[in-house]
């Protein structure tokens, strides 16, 4: 008997009622995908995570990067996947999303054809990420891989700085130790550091560290 197959489930969440919708009908269209009702914000997509299975999120990034990628952040605590559709392709965004652990980034002009196979494939292989981007969006791989830390990625890494374990910091921020981990990762292959210590005396050297009280 041959297994018996599990259709991926999406969700879409969009502020824009437009877009919510063409995406909406877009992936609608496809027969193998099981599709939850759209949703405009962060909130509404916390409450279908916590009571539904949802393997990919398509999260439309808005204005603001630093609130996107905190909403990455507690989409990805859940154990979703995430596809971030980009609306203006600001610089440096692209670097940042995938790096907080976003699995794909697509601007919102290419969701049309390449939205679906990227959901496929996403549920195929959790270790694949999709790009695409601009030639000038794909600036960041050419040489600027190191360097940058998101938002998060200094909160954390204070918070190494300040002596706390990884469970220590994932109860001061709210998040998985997982989440954590994950963060910490991205710092080092960043900084190209080889342990905790080198790598908060590398951003401090560098001017990035940012000091985190105590709690």
């Amino acid at each position: 008997m041959s297994p018996v197959s599990i259709r991926p489930s999406v969700l879409v969440v969009e502020a824009n009622v437009l877009l919510r919708t063409g995406l909406q009908t877009l992936l609608s269209a496809e027969g193998d995908l099981t599709l939850h009702p759209a949703v405009d914000g962060l909130d509404e997509a916390l409450e279908v995570l916590a009571g539904q299975r949802v393997d990919v999120v398509v999260y439309g990034a808005g204005e603001s990067v630093a609130d996107t990628e905190r909403a990455l952040g507690r989409l990805l605590d859940r154990g979703t996947r995430v596809v971030v559709l980009s609306r203006q392709e600001q610089p440096g965004e692209m670097e940042m999303y995938l790096g907080s652990g976003a699995s794909a980034y697509l601007t919102e002009d290419a969701a049309g054809e390449y939205l679906c196979p990227v959901i496929r494939g996403l549920t195929t292989d959790r270790e694949r990420v999709y790009i695409m981007a601009s030639r000038s969006g794909l600036g960041w791989m050419a040489g600027r891989r190191g360097g940058r830390l998101s938002g998060r990625e200094r909160e954390v890494l204070g918070l190494v700085a300040n002596g706390l374990s990884n469970s220590d910091i994932a109860r001061r921020l709210c998040i998985s130790p997982g989440t954590v981990k994950r963060h910490l990762r991205n710092v080092f292959v960043k900084l190209n550091a080889v342990s905790r210590i080198d790598a908060v005396n590398k951003a401090r050297a560098a001017a990035m560290l940012v000091p985190v009280g105590r709690a």
